[in-house]
């Protein structure tokens, strides 16, 4: 029986890992709310499909209209997290400012960008041998690991931007509560170790299967923050099994 228990825990942590969600965030940038984020989670056939989309907010859109979205296509191995694709555009008063993508192929070591209004060559980048991850799909990455390697502590990925490719090195750190509408929950965060000039800090819902609900990146003088204000995990109620 013991057993059974083990087997079908593993099976639901697994499957829980990258249930279908949605989250809101509040993105701020030095302490002033600048746009309110949404990001979801979609699965296609084997496949996963997580968007992020931002806008300004508050007073600031009133002066400036900003925009961003991002999209990142992977799939799952054994060993984690494996990229496909790849796109980024930014958008300030409708007018197109920054539109990266590439695809991404860790079987052939490979990122090669796609032709777009502002990245009109297409490039080439060599990636080193495992799999390749985004900006985007790092994070769920890093939930994914924490799920399926509970004992490991560091965690190494390529991260592929559309710029470059990148090594990160991230390390969990410590067990800290927060609260999300009146309701107190465990995280753990994790820090991003190896780079002076972009530091991360991410805190992961550990009841959740380690959603990320709090993103803070310093990028030069900007400091950046993502604060989850609400969320919805699909079938989660269906999952939950007594013995």
């Amino acid at each position: 029986m013991k057993s059974l228990a083990l087997i079908l825990f593993i099976y639901f942590n697994n499957v829980l890992a990258f249930e279908p969600h949605t989250a809101n965030y509040q993105l701020s940038i030095n302490g002033i709310n600048i746009a309110k984020e949404i990001r979801t989670l979609h699965e296609l056939d084997n496949q996963y499909f997580y968007t992020a989309n931002a806008e300004t907010s508050g007073v600031l859109s009133l002066i400036k209209d900003y925009s961003i979205a991002a999209s990142s296509i992977f799939s799952i191995n054994d060993k984690g997290v494996d990229g496909v694709n790849y796109q980024i555009m930014e958008q300030e008063n409708g007018k197109v400012s920054k539109n990266r993508a590439i695809d991404i192929s860790s079987k052939n070591n490979t990122v090669i960008s796609i032709l777009t209004k502002t990245q009109p060559k297409i490039i080439t980048w060599k990636a080193k041998q495992g799999n390749i991850v985004d900006p985007l799909s790092v994070f769920l990455a890093i939930s994914y690991d924490l799920t399926n390697k509970p004992e490991q502590k560091d965690f190494y990925y390529q991260v592929a931007s559309g710029k470059s490719i990148k090594q990160h090195h991230y390390r969990k750190t410590k067990n800290q509560t927060i609260r999300i509408n009146d309701q107190t929950f465990n995280t753990l965060r994790v820090d991003r170790i190896n780079s002076k000039s972009n530091k991360s800090q991410i805190y992961f819902l550990t009841k959740y299967r380690y959603l990320p609900v709090i993103i803070k990146q310093t990028k030069g003088s900007k400091e950046y923050l993502y604060k989850i204000k609400d969320f919805k995990i699909s079938e989660v109620e269906k999952l939950q099994v007594t013995f």
